[in-house]
């Protein structure tokens, strides 16, 4: 006769080799965030002029200082001014902008369907 403590001991062996149920707990389709390598970039206002190491950034083109797009995208970061010229702002990191951008109120299938709804 197997003594019950033995018995235990195999039940309980049997019942951890079982796989466990599974379950679907991720949120619907509708409701997942792209992760980031289904993204192209991330944008965001910034409508403050932005100060770095002591300058006002301005515009190369039109010297334009404030009301900026600033795009995430590559591991670099860009400055977008209102009249729509773009130039790379090598002082700025994509942890720079992580840190100073809110989450992700939409995410759109274009760059320009993206300008559209930040006004630009």
């Amino acid at each position: 006769m197997v003594p019950e403590n033995v018995l235990r001991i195999q039940a309980e062996r049997q019942a951890a080799a079982q796989p466990a149920a599974v379950v679907d707990d991720f949120l619907p389709p509708e409701l997942r965030v792209p992760s980031h390598d289904q993204i192209a970039g991330q944008m965001m206002p910034w409508s403050q002029p932005i100060v770095l190491d002591g300058d006002v950034v301005a515009c190369a083109q039109c010297g334009a200082y404030r009301d900026w797009i600033i795009i995430s995208t590559n591991d670099q970061v860009w400055l977008r001014c209102r009249a729509g010229h773009q130039q790379h702002e090598q002082r700025l990191t994509t942890a720079w902008f992580n840190r100073n951008s809110g989450p992700s109120d939409a995410t759109f299938s274009s760059f320009e369907d993206c300008l559209r709804h930040l006004g630009h």
